[in-house]
């Protein structure tokens, strides 16, 4: 489905480029079009470029500058693209200017100030600052309400990344109850097989997985699977994603050869679609790793246990940040070594 817009998108921006040249408005529109299709088919390097080549256009463009409206959505386009990269400070800080440019233009209460709040609030799910994520969703969905309606396709949006926010914090009740409110939601405004209707049943599916409800957490995550591979196709983040939650529910019911297929094919999805580098591909790498190791292939289980932790590594390196999920995979590594005698 989002092929045929980039498709459409790719054949207007030759044509901008060649009757308004390459530092028009409309040809950065036509670029952040492209940018975000391309992000949501999980081409991230190809949004990245898109999305850069916008900004620059927009913010020296001697009619818009670097406080125009439309300066703000592409820092936003762009900080996106970065907050699935794992880029964390540099998504947080082009959210932090695009609040600053929207709150100049248009006051505190926008529609504008609430998405880059949001994005603020889904880097710190990343890094696993779950109260300041809560804070920062509970102030864009406030604002949302108040300018959209609750009925809004956005604010349920907004509701599954709070509801998440809550689970993470223990409030599994509240979180089921979010979830809900916003599956229906976006049931009726966008239809059952739409792609954000995926993301609120995997989310519903952690939430289950978090109170033990391993069969309703499965039923979620097989409904969530079901849309992404029709609507993003198998190589797709989202897609991989998916996979490793239905893995780590049979991982925990002891199904461990079927843990292993599901981990087996969101490994490879990862390493293609996101890099051999990325954080994705380390947490794949080390969820097929666990269920290796429980399977009894303690030498293959290293083998991956490495890879993540060495990934996880360079992350740090690269960033200068210390990244919570290198400790575990250590500890997982370590475990590992010493079940085959090779502690060090």
């Amino acid at each position: 489905d989002a092929q045929r817009p980039l498709d459409s998108y790719g054949r207007v921006l030759p044509i901008r480029e060649r009757g308004l040249g390459t530092s028009h408005a409309e040809t950065a529109r036509a670029l952040s079009n492209c940018g975000i299709v391309r992000h949501k088919l999980g081409h991230h390097q190809a949004a990245l470029q898109c999305h850069r080549r916008a900004l620059e256009i927009l913010e020296t463009n001697p009619a818009l500058g670097p406080g125009h409206p439309d300066v703000a959505r592409s820092l936003c386009d762009l900080a996106d693209v970065y907050d699935d990269e794992g880029e964390y400070a540099q998504a947080l800080q082009l959210y932090l200017r695009a609040i600053g440019v929207s709150e100049e233009c248009f006051g505190e209460g926008h529609p504008d100030v609430a998405r880059a709040l949001i994005g603020i609030g889904n880097v710190n799910m990343h890094r696993a600052a779950y109260k300041q994520a809560r804070e920062c969703f509970q102030r864009g969905l406030a604002i949302q309400e108040r300018c959209l309606g609750k009925g809004h396709a956005a604010v349920a949006t907004t509701l599954t990344n709070l509801g998440l926010a809550h689970e993470k914090l223990g409030d599994r009740e509240v979180a089921l109850s979010m979830h809900e409110r916003a599956l229906e939601t976006q049931r009726r405004m966008l239809g059952d097989m739409h792609p954000d209707v995926a993301r609120t049943y995997s989310h519903l599916g952690q939430t289950h997985e978090a109170k033990g409800d391993l069969d309703r957490a499965m039923e979620c995550h097989s409904d969530a699977l079901k849309i992404r591979e029709l609507k993003l196709g198998l190589e797709h983040a989202d897609t991989a994603h998916t996979l490793g939650r239905l893995g780590a529910i049979y991982r925990r019911k002891s199904n461990y050869r079927k843990a292993m297929e599901y981990f087996h094919l969101s490994l490879a999805i990862c390493e293609k679609v996101l890099g051999p580098l990325h954080l994705g591909t380390a947490i794949a790498a080390h969820n097929l790793g666990g269920a290796l190791q429980r399977s009894g292939e303690p030498e293959m289980a290293e083998v991956h246990f490495l890879r993540a932790v060495e990934v996880l590594q360079q992350q740090e390196e690269n960033t200068g940040k210390n990244h919570p999920f290198l400790q575990y995979a250590a500890e997982s590594l370590d475990r590992c070594r010493q079940a085959m005698g090779q502690a060090l």
